[in-house]
């Protein structure tokens, strides 16, 4: 039985709903190991803590380890391990203002951007030396998809090929 009548009545507060919130990062991710660690300073087990804030064992523990070493800067994002990007906003900037022309205005021979275009451009200009998937990636990044150019057939006959429209737009009403 609850020992107070105040409760929460409005149906999206729930605790999946506020469990989703605090599994966010940044500051909320804060506010759940302040939680954790109050959990702690109350005397509720490790496992008690785990289940209710859906953090495993081992990220308690790590969780204490870093406020035993670095004090309440502990609870504050760690820097994620791994080289750091190279698009910043500067460079993106920039890529996106030069693949918005087409690639002659570059000084290139090509009609259209692409992956390995693009590659030769960065390591000229600016010394950066991807792989083939990053490069898309950075495309994609930049709002731009790879285009592969329509086949020409250089004998075809126009009038044939629109004779050959016109014939199938026929067949396909009397159906």
């Amino acid at each position: 039985m609850r020992k107070t009548g105040l409760r929460i009545t409005n149906k999206e507060v729930t605790c999946e709903s506020l469990n989703e919130l605090v599994s966010g990062h940044g500051v909320l991710r804060k506010g759940l190991r302040i939680a954790v660690l109050q959990g702690l300073l109350d005397d509720a087990s490790i496992t008690e803590l785990s289940r209710r804030h859906h953090v495993s064992r081992q990220g308690i523990y790590l969780i204490v380890g870093r406020v035993n070493e670095h004090g309440l800067h502990g609870l504050d994002e760690e820097k994620h391990p791994g080289r750091p990007g190279q698009l910043n906003p500067e460079l993106r900037n920039e890529l996106y203002n030069v693949l918005a022309k087409p690639p002659h205005m570059s000084g290139y021979m090509q009609s259209r951007w692409d992956g390995p275009l693009l590659g030769r451009y960065l390591e000229e200009h600016h010394n950066i030396r991807l792989g083939h998937s990053q490069l898309n990636r950075w495309l994609h990044a930049l709002g731009f998809t790879l285009q592969r150019g329509r086949q020409a057939f250089t004998k075809a006959d126009p009038h044939k090929q629109e004779q050959f429209v016109a014939d199938v737009k026929k067949t396909s009403r009397m159906q």
